[in-house]
């Protein structure tokens, strides 16, 4: 529980929309949503927490609401969205700014999976990156 995990792929994308993170695998055309506690866990993961220090801060000091952010950390790396770091890294002062202390009031974290438009997003050309991101243009297009 004291590694650090980074997103699995740069063909994850994810946007925050008012109280649920949506997070889409490119790849497979699975998209996810989470819920409010859920984006809060996900923001601590990338601000460079552990799963043990996102408990911590998550928990809300109950030791039921630390068990269920455990549980969700795990449910994303049964998903592949993230997976363990392959080089240690502590949380990055700036990141820790911005990553929430606590859910409040406390909301269990949930992810919910969609497979329905998975067709339509593999069909999608927009999936097609590579590490420079969406849109990209080749240097004869000017």
């Amino acid at each position: 529980m004291d590694q650090a995990y980074v997103i699995a792929s740069s063909k994850i994308v994810w946007q925050n929309f008012d109280d649920e993170l949506i997070v889409i695998h490119l790849e497979s055309g699975t998209y996810y949503s989470l819920n409010r506690s859920g984006a809060a866990v996900w923001r601590m993961l990338e601000a460079g927490l552990t799963p043990a220090e996102a408990a911590h801060r998550g928990g809300n000091g109950n030791g039921e609401a630390r068990a269920a952010v455990l549980e969700f950390w795990c449910r994303l790396v049964e998903e592949s969205l993230i997976r363990p770091a392959s080089e240690a890294r502590g949380p990055r002062a700036n990141d820790l700014e911005d990553a929430p202390a606590e859910a409040s009031p406390y909301e269990r974290p949930t992810i919910t999976v969609f497979k329905d438009m998975q067709d339509l997003f593999l069909l999608d050309p927009i999936h097609d990156v590579d590490e420079a991101g969406w849109p990209s243009y080749r240097a004869d297009s000017n």
